[in-house]
């Protein structure tokens, strides 16, 4: 099998997490012929590939014409970690107008010359068709693996899982609990559920593959990082915010009201790795579009 990795505007933490196969690399390379790579080989083109791994977001034409080139080439197109697959952590950009990032960052510096800016960041499947999806910020080494032994051998890439609650091993303690809260506040009780604790914990609505290793092992609150999970993005009623604030509701006994009030940042609390994905935007209860600032920009 040909294969080939490439990078849009990322942080190059996915393919970070390649090199870490260790062993797994080693056998996947003897056995394949990676076609492109730029931080394996010296290789600037490439006609053909069986299987493309993408990771980042299209940011500007550049990044959108590599994509489309991509697509042309590769008979299969994987969207590689969580900014690939649902927009990601750059996904906040939406939340301003481009001239402001760029004076933030840059200052009055004209620049000129360069690719045009996208007026708003998507993920990569707004611009070309993906086939399958391995999201993670990054992908753990494990489910990499795993996915990737599945492609080699031909088998269907694209699942629908759970969620991190399903795999996480703690109980419930007694309600109410003290909350919203955050680690800031002190931590939860070991082995007890954190959204029930009253931390805005993100475990319900965010798909499976990581083990819950950092609800259950850490002690972390989920902030989202694997992205929706399927039934998030497919049923109209359910949102990241509203299935959160009724849940912590809950488990506080307070008003919801009294729960977003409290929430300062509600698009990074809620919609950290997600904020771009249009179906989250689109929705008819709750949604992301009043958070999105740069829809209306000139």
């Amino acid at each position: 099998m040909e294969i080939a990795l490439l990078s849009l505007s990322s942080c190059l933490g996915c393919q970070m997490v390649f090199l870490s196969l260790e062993e797994y690399l080693y056998e996947l390379i003897g056995e394949n012929k990676v076609v492109y790579a730029p931080f394996l080989m010296d290789r600037r083109e490439w006609d053909h590939a069986d299987l493309a791994l993408v990771e980042g977001t299209v940011r500007n034409t550049e990044h959108f014409l590599r994509a489309r080139e991509v697509r042309e080439k590769a008979d299969r197109v994987v969207a590689l970690g969580t900014c690939a697959s649902f927009g990601g952590v750059q996904g906040l950009a939406d939340l301003y107008p481009e001239s402001r990032l760029l004076r933030s960052r840059f200052g009055d510096t004209a620049f000129e010359g360069g690719p045009q800016g996208v007026k708003r960041l998507l993920p990569l499947d707004s611009f070309i068709r993906v086939d399958a999806y391995l999201p993670g910020c990054p992908p753990p080494v494990a489910l990499m693996e795993r996915f990737l032994r599945a492609a080699v051998a031909g088998d269907r890439l694209s699942r629908e899982g759970s969620t991190v609650c399903a795999e996480c091993g703690v109980t419930s303690p007694p309600l109410p609990q003290p909350g919203p809260r955050r680690l800031t506040d002190g931590a939860g009780e070991p082995g007890k559920c954190l959204l029930e604790s009253g931390f805005v914990c993100l475990g319900p609505l965010t798909r499976d593959g990581c083990g819950a290793l950092c609800p259950t092992e850490m002690g972390v609150p989920c902030r989202g990082c694997r992205g929706p999970a399927g039934r998030v993005l497919e049923r109209a009623g359910v949102d990241m915010e509203a299935e959160t604030v009724r849940r912590l509701s809950r488990a506080t006994g307070k008003k919801e009201g009294e729960i977003r009030a409290e929430v300062a940042d509600p698009p990074r609390t809620y919609y950290l790795f997600c904020l771009a994905e249009p179906l989250l935007r689109r929705r008819r209860s709750g949604g992301t579009s009043h958070y999105i600032h740069r829809l209306g920009e000139q």
